[in-house]
């Protein structure tokens, strides 16, 4: 039985994926931040999109071959801060709502907004010297 509680398959992951990150390159603060991680050709999007979907099937219990560590993958990007999740966040779930039917749109979104609160976090956390503990006024 799949962990996640609302219908969605994985051409709709495919599907959303696809159509985010095509938002996200338009994004005038996300936009500049991808493209230097991952690159401007068409392959590099390719497979960041497939990896990013992985990511997705395996967070919803579909499928568990995703290979990575996702906190590592964001702490070693210096670009990547706290104040961009909830720009990240707004774009997933318009993104979402547009693409799938609204039950799946709003549980991957809900999903989504913890994952995001988690990562946003422990950013916070591990790039704070100095106590080591999270600043949770500025990771949320």
């Amino acid at each position: 039985m799949a962990a996640h509680r609302f219908p969605i398959t994985e051409a709709q992951i495919d599907l959303l994926v696809r159509a985010f990150y095509a938002r996200i390159r338009k994004d005038e603060t996300l936009g500049p931040v991808f493209l230097r991680a991952v690159g401007t050709s068409d392959e590099a999007w390719q497979h960041h999109e497939a990896k990013i979907a992985s990511f997705w099937r395996n967070a919803l219990g579909i499928d568990r071959s995703f290979e990575g560590n996702p906190m590592m993958k964001h702490l070693a990007n210096q670009e990547i801060v706290p104040e961009q999740f909830p720009i990240w966040l707004a774009l997933f779930r318009d993104t979402a709502n547009d693409v799938l039917p609204p039950e799946a749109a709003e549980g991957i979104s809900d999903l989504a907004d913890r994952i995001g609160r988690s990562l946003s976090m422990g950013l916070v956390q591990f790039r704070n010297p100095e106590t080591g503990m999270p600043n949770f006024r500025e990771a949320l």
